[in-house]
This record gives C-alpha cells, sequence and structure tokens, in this order.
C-alpha cells in the first residue's frame, strides 16, 4: 500500500513536468523470478533515445540448494514455460543489479515505458531510490490501450540474447520500439 501510494503521488506530482519534455522515451523489459514473494530480476533490456541499448543477464543472488521448495517448483516452472532462463544462468553479479539497472534507465526528466503494471513496480524497486524521482516510469498499456501482446508484436529488426528464446527481454523492448 505504502509503495503503492509514493508512485502514484511521485507520477501524479511529476506529470506535467514530462510532458513539456516530450523526448524519445525509454523503453525497460525485465525477466525473473519470485522468491519469498519477491522479485529478483535475472535479465534486463533498456532501449535508451533509440540508440543506446543495454542488456544483462545477472548471476543469482543465493544458491539453488537455499530456495524453499516452493520457491525451486516456481522458478523451475518459470524456466520451463516462461523466459527459459535457468536459476544458475548469468555472468554479470546480482549485487550490480540495482546499480547497473538505474544507470541504464536513468536520465534526468526521462520517460520510461514498460508493459504492464507489475514490472512498472518491479523496475520501481530496481531503482536507487534518489534517481527515480526524477523519471517518469509507467506502463504502455495506460498510454496505448490497443498495444499487443509481446508474444504476437512482430519480431522483425529485432534480435535476442543467446541465452534464450522464449520471452528474451532484449526481443522485447525492440518488438516495443518497432511497433
Amino acid at each position: 500500500m505504502h509503495l503503492r501510494h509514493d508512485i502514484k503521488s511521485t507520477i501524479h506530482r511529476n506529470r506535467s513536468q514530462y510532458s513539456r519534455h516530450m523526448s524519445m522515451p525509454t523503453f525497460v523489459d525485465l525477466q525473473g523470478f519470485i522468491v519469498n514473494k519477491k522479485f529478483i530480476v535475472k535479465e534486463v533490456a533498456v532501449l535508451k533515445q533509440g540508440i543506446v541499448l543495454t542488456h544483462y543477464i545477472f548471476t543469482s543472488p543465493v544458491p539453488w540448494k537455499f530456495l524453499t521448495r516452493s520457491d525451486r517448483s516456481c522458478a523451475s516452472w518459470l524456466s520451463v514455460y516462461h523466459h527459459g532462463l535457468r536459476w544458475e544462468d548469468g555472468m554479470v553479479p546480482y549485487n550490480e543489479a540495482k546499480r547497473l539497472i538505474t544507470a541504464a534507465v536513468f536520465e534526468d526528466d526521462a520517460i520510461v515505458y514498460v508493459k504492464g503494471r507489475e514490472k512498472r513496480t518491479w523496475l520501481w524497486n530496481l531503482l536507487l531510490d534518489d534517481e527515480r524521482e526524477r523519471m517518469y516510469i509507467d506502463t504502455l498499456n495506460a498510454i496505448y490501450e490497443d498495444i499487443e501482446s509481446l508474444t504476437n508484436l512482430d519480431v522483425t529488426n529485432t534480435m535476442r540474447c543467446r541465452q534464450h528464446v522464449k520471452n528474451c527481454a532484449l526481443q522485447n523492448v525492440l518488438k516495443i520500439y518497432n511497433w
């Protein structure tokens, strides 16, 4: 409840400020796991100004053996049926995620779009506190009601990372940009 209020009040307070600075928006997509009812980012892709593309796949924050049976089951399901990333995948240390994602997304008065409210909340939580107050983060669905599911958007002129085939964050930001 408190987080939702913070997001809404910040968006409301800054909405007019961002409408005056209409520039090329930043597009972000995240893939990850839910562990202990908390989002663990595994993959992030950011396309800023239509030309600056950033993509990371993070290591896991804890070894697989320390997950509960329920969390392992959920992670396995996501790996097999959703994004195809494994818990053990990744080269970038997880403890660098917040700093790297903030650096990739941040720009004064940035307009940042993600697909879906849940991802907007996850992104908001992943950003460093000082910088997120100076950005406008919204869902594409709020602006473009007719946007299709990411799986239905055209894959022409996109690419995937080599780590997985389904729901690649890298391909998703390019699909959104091309849409």
